[in-house]
């Protein structure tokens, strides 16, 4: 089974709808909504994970509690599907809302994006001499990993894919969203003014809101799943 994977995307046709701008927007722009109510889809996919271990949506999570085999996906392929198939597919609607795909030469992919902003994590450390945050440490030590692992050397949807896992296995996930957009000259290279993740400053913080639930759920994710172990 083919997933759809994280790709390149350009701006969507037409202009982009526009709703309730105010003191919130950066720079005077209006809040712009991800195309097609990616957010909604995004909670969806959140949700069915949420139910998949028998939490309630909204509701919070005992770790403690939960069954750790439904969330690892060397005896439980299901929870494969709602994070490689729903979630990262979902996560990457969101993030691609306004992404600037073309260059000079080629095409940018959403993994360009991530391991500039993790570099632009070293660049910031090395500059101020402060210690990483947890959340850092966690992303950048994820972006080594995905890219030593040569099953993915030439698939970067994978690799996304595979970030995302890492992220729920360290329960950091949404703190990871506020990282990757918190450098202003990656988001400017990679992000048009008008992108929801840029255009809006509480944009990253309502795609924290909606991913946070799960970092309470246990999950034993595998990386290399798609190269090792898809047979969908």
């Amino acid at each position: 089974r083919h997933l759809r994977g994280a790709g390149p995307a350009g701006r969507p046709t037409g202009t982009p709808r526009q709703s309730m701008g105010g003191p919130g927007a950066r720079g005077g722009a209006s809040v712009i909504p991800p195309p097609t109510d990616a957010l909604g889809g995004l909670q969806a996919a959140a949700d069915a994970i949420l139910k998949h271990f028998g939490v309630a949506p909204g509701g919070s999570p005992d770790a403690g509690a939960l069954d750790a085999a439904l969330g690892d996906d060397s005896v439980n392929k299901n929870v494969a599907v709602l994070v490689r198939g729903q979630l990262c597919t979902a996560l990457s609607r969101v993030m691609l809302h306004g992404f600037k795909s073309f260059k000079l030469i080629g095409r940018y992919h959403i993994w360009d994006f991530v391991t500039s902003a993790a570099d632009a994590v070293h660049e910031r450390r090395n500059a101020d001499s402060e210690e990483y945050t947890p959340a850092e440490l966690s992303l950048t030590k994820a972006v080594v990993d995905v890219n030593d692992n040569e099953g993915m050397a030439k698939n970067p949807n994978i690799k996304f894919r595979s970030f995302i896992c890492q992220g729920l296995n360290d329960r950091m996930l949404h703190e990871w969203v506020a990282v990757l957009t918190s450098d202003e000259p990656t988001m400017f290279k990679f992000y048009e003014t008008w992108a929801y993740v840029r255009a809006s400053e509480g944009a990253p913080e309502m795609v924290m809101n909606t991913i946070e639930p799960l970092k309470n759920l246990p999950f034993k994710l595998s990386l290399d799943y798609e190269v090792t172990k898809w047979d969908l």
